[in-house]
């Protein structure tokens, strides 16, 4: 029988839709308690009988009142004297502001698609008693104590910033020697937009730091931070970490200053910590007297510029290096442009910087380019021009490289046998554009010398057309490269990465792994994605750039759940096991091929 009845009341459950179309509807709305004091807290409802949809509609704002959003809903179904009954209810906490008398008014709201009045209900709000003042006066030493307890300090050089500049800033994580944490789950995020941010690498600790009379372990970042969008923005970070407190406490943490013989065991709760709200503002760059050739490059710079070698023939290549120097923006600095005249062929530049990669502000970035001569002679390579704004000064400089001189050889002379040979031997031996990327044989020989005894010429003849197979080769595959330059930049930068990953696993160093693959997933997704600051790329804007570029859904999930993947590995509690990482590598490469 009892079975009987429990099977009943599960299909009606189950029926209610339909069960609820035959009861009528009704609201009901209350506080709950009606009366309290400013200390206190109350309970505003919405209950719906006779439907378990939730009503369509919402709140007005009434001043001196704070609801809480979302609310909590619930529904239920049940039998009351043989007639089944269903509800919806929804439950809004109330904080007051101020003392009075405060009223919901009647409400309009549509349940199923039907219009319903919910009527008005009423709160009455009076000074906080004696006994208030004291637990209001415990919480906020208690809330001081947990701010003394752990906290976050963000530094920036000045409150100011120039759009693209680049400055070094430090967050740090203050935490009393007493406070019994576990780890850390989640290392300070940035909180605002407008301002771009390098990656946190490893922090940097400090033991014994005093504030507040107290003892404290500091773990400090330093990093780039980006002026992105002209404006005054606010700017903040949060972080968490596990805290061991006592089973038998009721509140969150209670007091971590109790001299307690048991505090620090018992069960774990998580302390979110934020850092005070600052507010930098973003500035244009100066229009006035900004130079012609200026490509947004913001620091204190100089530049170098050197030669592989200064004497080579016709056609060989030459690796052109130049250097900035000093601190800016490396991370978005474009390569300088080279205006060194037709006697030159010049490749796209591969680059690097050496410094501070934490923060990509200091240090000198390199710019490789590949030169080929045209033209036989002592030829000039000119110096190159670059310009950047200096912000401590706030305007623009143009600086330039040194200039080179090379003696190019003459390489092998293409020449027709009807020309005069007479001619071709007093003659400057030159190469063109054309010539030296010919793929196809026309009449013609090739001779060192014109003087050359003739039963060389066949010998010579053959090896000129091998070394011509050869030069058409290498200019195939030049050309295949340059179709695709940030392809080939990418696949160099994520086999390095891919090193350091390897590298980690095999010291099984687990945060050194998380950096090394989100700075290749942050590459992946930033070059497809036509952006030339990779490094500081957030997670929201990885997700965001993904989307913008359509890709499929579940590859932005795939690429997000990976992310957060890297961050629990930071701080993993077993950063030992050396088989969840290879495996979180073979997931990560298997994810990122879907993003080309």
């Amino acid at each position: 029988m009892n079975r009987f009845c429990l099977l009943i009341f599960w299909l009606f459950v189950l029926f209610t839709p339909a069960l609820s179309s035959a009861e009528a509807v009704r609201i009901e709305t209350s506080f709950d308690p009606p009366n309290i004091t400013l200390a206190n807290t109350s309970t505003y409802k919405i209950v719906v009988h006779g439907s378990q949809q939730g009503p369509a509609g919402g709140l007005p704002q009434i001043d001196g009142l704070k609801f809480s959003n979302p609310p909590q809903t619930f529904r239920s179904a049940s039998f009351i004297n043989g007639v089944p009954s269903v509800r919806f209810e929804l439950s809004f906490t109330v904080t007051p502001q101020k003392e009075g008398t405060f009223v919901v008014p009647t409400l309009q709201l549509t349940i199923e698609g039907k219009s319903y009045q919910a009527p008005a209900a009423k709160l009455s709000v009076v000074p906080p008693t004696q006994a208030d003042k004291i637990r209001q006066a415990e919480r906020r030493n208690q809330e001081n104590n947990l701010k003394q307890a752990a906290f976050l300090e963000f530094q920036c050089p000045r409150p100011f910033l120039f759009k693209g500049e680049t400055v070094e800033a430090t967050v740090s994580l203050f935490l009393w020697d007493k406070l019994p944490v576990t780890r850390i789950d989640q290392v300070p995020l940035k909180i605002g937009d407008g301002i771009s941010m390098t990656e946190l690498g490893q922090p940097n600790e400090e033991r014994g730091v005093r504030r507040f009379n107290k003892s404290y372990s500091v773990y400090s970042w330093k990093f780039g931070l980006t002026g992105a969008l002209p404006g005054k923005h606010d700017l903040s970070f949060g972080s968490s970490i596990r805290v061991r407190v006592r089973n038998n406490r009721n509140s969150r943490l209670s007091n971590p200053f109790f001299n307690d013989p048991f505090f620090g065991f018992g069960r774990e709760e998580s302390l979110e910590i934020k850092s005070q709200l600052q507010q930098l503002e973003i500035r244009p760059l100066p229009s006035l007297l900004r130079p012609m050739g200026f490509q947004g490059a913001i620091g204190k710079l100089s530049i170098n510029s050197s030669l592989d070698t200064n004497r080579v023939s016709v056609g060989d290549p030459i690796k052109l290096t130049l250097t900035i120097s000093g601190s800016g923006n490396f991370a978005a600095m474009p390569a300088p442009k080279l205006s060194i005249g037709d006697n030159f062929k010049v490749g796209p530049p591969a680059f690097s910087f050496k410094g501070n990669e934490a923060t990509m502000q200091k240090g000198s970035q390199t710019f490789e380019f590949v030169v080929t001569p045209l033209q036989a002679g002592l030829i000039d390579i000119p110096p190159v021009d670059f310009s950047f704004f200096d912000p401590s000064e706030e305007k623009y400089f143009s600086i330039r490289s040194q200039s080179h001189s090379i003696r190019v050889d003459p390489g092998e002379i293409w020449t027709d046998p009807k020309q005069n040979n007479l001619s071709t031997q007093n003659s400057v031996p030159s190469v063109s554009r054309q010539d030296l990327f010919q793929t196809e044989s026309e009449p013609g020989q090739w001779e060192e010398n014109l003087s050359t005894p003739k039963p060389l010429k066949s010998s010579i003849f053959w090896i000129a057309q091998f070394g011509c197979t050869i030069v058409a080769a290498s200019i195939l595959i030049f050309r295949i490269r340059r179709r695709n330059p940030k392809l080939e930049l990418r696949k160099q930068k994520e086999k390095l990465l891919d090193g350091k990953i390897r590298e980690a696993l095999k010291h099984k160093d687990t945060s050194g792994f998380h950096q090394a693959l989100r700075r290749k997933i942050r590459l992946r997704v930033g070059i497809v994605c036509d952006q030339t600051n990779t490094s500081a790329l957030s997670s929201s804007e990885i997700i965001n750039l993904l989307r913008q570029k359509q890709f499929p859904e579940n590859v932005v999930t795939d690429i997000l759940n990976l992310l957060k993947v890297c961050d629990d590995l930071e701080y993993a509690q077993n950063p030992n096991n050396v088989t969840t990482l290879e495996l979180v590598f073979k997931n990560a490469s298997a994810t990122l091929k879907n993003i080309k």
